[in-house]
């Protein structure tokens, strides 16, 4: 049994009476057998730490390589995806493009046929496109919640080269494109009958520009989204009208009925 003992004035060691508890307890006495099974206790801590250790040890490397191996799946999940993508993606564009080739082919022949049908020449340098009328038009258009104005606009109509066999939707998108977009040469079609420039948007949105009266005012523009179609069906080809601001100038003689 341990002895709870205080070094005593002349030497050795004497009990004291509080035992553990005792403030004058300096040291405690234990026989070989508690300091041996204390010497136990103390090496099957440090060994349960270690085993501890050690375990936590392998788990950790367990759930790095877990991890790892996790990444290195989706990395090689992501590089097939992302190969698969590519190559649907080379494949697609090579699509679009022979389509386009074919497009643009058919709507090259489709463009002289219509032209040789009207007599436009030379059928295979010809726009396709000419003028059928102008006229003057009031345009109303709100200023306020309860105000209106109104402004005298122009309206023009061209015959496409595109018969009436296309459908509205395609013959949309051609004739927009072929007016109010720019071709290899940077030009629209509309320059060619004294258009100056095309605004994507309403007369009274133009007007509010900062730079309307010292830029746009004086010029002849378009409003793109004032475009409307007309199947004339007597003529077999569609024809398209749009607004603009200021009268045309001179028609040249291939921009007219032939």
């Amino acid at each position: 049994m341990a002895r709870y003992v205080k070094l005593g004035t002349l030497g050795g060691y004497k009990d004291v009476p509080g035992g553990q508890s005792d403030p004058e307890c300096t040291h405690v006495i234990l026989t070989r057998k508690e300091y041996g099974k204390q010497l136990q206790e103390i090496s099957a801590a440090e060994q349960k730490a270690r085993n501890i250790k050690y375990d936590a040890d392998r788990e950790i490397q367990k759930v790095q390589s877990d991890a790892q191996r996790r990444v290195l799946t989706v990395e090689a999940e992501a590089r097939h995806k992302v190969e698969t993508l590519e190559q649907e993606l080379a494949e697609a564009q090579k699509e679009a493009e022979y389509q386009r080739g074919l497009n643009a082919n058919l709507l090259r022949i489709s463009k002289e046929r219509a032209n040789a049908d009207r007599r436009l020449k030379p059928k295979k340098e010809h726009t396709g496109y000419f003028v059928v009328s102008t006229l003057e038009k009031d345009y109303r258009f709100k200023i306020s919640r309860s105000q209106w104005s109104q402004v005298r606009l122009w309206e023009t109509m061209l015959q496409s080269l595109y018969s009436v066999d296309f459908t509205e939707e395609q013959a949309r998108i051609q004739i927009r494109d072929d007016l109010f977009g720019m071709n290899e040469d940077s030009l629209r079609l509309t320059s060619k009958i004294g258009i100056a420039f095309v605004y994507h948007g309403r007369y009274e949105d133009l007007i509010k520009k900062e730079d309307w009266k010292t830029k746009y005012m004086a010029e002849n523009i378009a409003l793109d989204q004032e475009l409307k179609l007309r199947a004339n069906f007597r003529a077999g080809y569609w024809e398209a009208s749009f607004l603009h601001t200021r009268p045309l100038g001179i028609v040249p003689p291939k921009m007219r009925v032939q």
